[in-house]
């Protein structure tokens, strides 16, 4: 992968993450102060869409499969660097949420980051793997 990719990749993570902390500082009580199925449906929507988005956005960019771990990292640390001041500082900057829902909220961050990760470590592996057969089979067959 490319040092271009990687700061888009940076990039674009650091987006997302202002953009869906904006979006729940504005409307957070209403995904985490709701009922459990509400919270739970955010986070595994989020979470699978977060991973379909970049994963699909590596795919487009024709990023090698074997480097999606390395792109999903480059997306997920800008936020979750960024989170750490508003988590340690949760009251003041999210305060349309009770101080109570700061687990919630760090779990849902938690549950995306994750799943993207996950993801991209799966399928990282994956196509490492393929490529070792293919060259172990290639060499046994000369």
């Amino acid at each position: 992968m490319s040092t271009k990719d990687k700061i888009g990749f940076i990039s674009l993570g650091f987006v997302i993450w202002a953009a869906g902390t904006s979006v729940y500082r504005m409307t957070g009580s209403s995904f985490f102060e709701g009922s459990a199925v509400g919270y739970w449906l955010n986070v595994i929507f989020t979470g699978i869409s977060y991973a379909v988005v970049s994963l699909g956005l590596m795919k487009w960019r024709n990023i090698k499969q074997k480097d999606w771990l390395q792109g999903a990292i480059c997306i997920v640390l800008p936020g979750m660097l960024g989170e750490i001041p508003i988590l340690a500082g949760f009251s003041e900057f999210m305060s349309n949420m009770q101080p109570e829902t700061a687990g919630r909220y760090a779990a849902f961050l938690f549950g995306g980051y994750s799943t993207l990760i996950g993801a991209a470590w799966f399928m990282s592996a994956k196509a490492i793997s393929q490529s070792i057969s293919e060259t172990r089979l290639v060499s046994t067959g000369q």
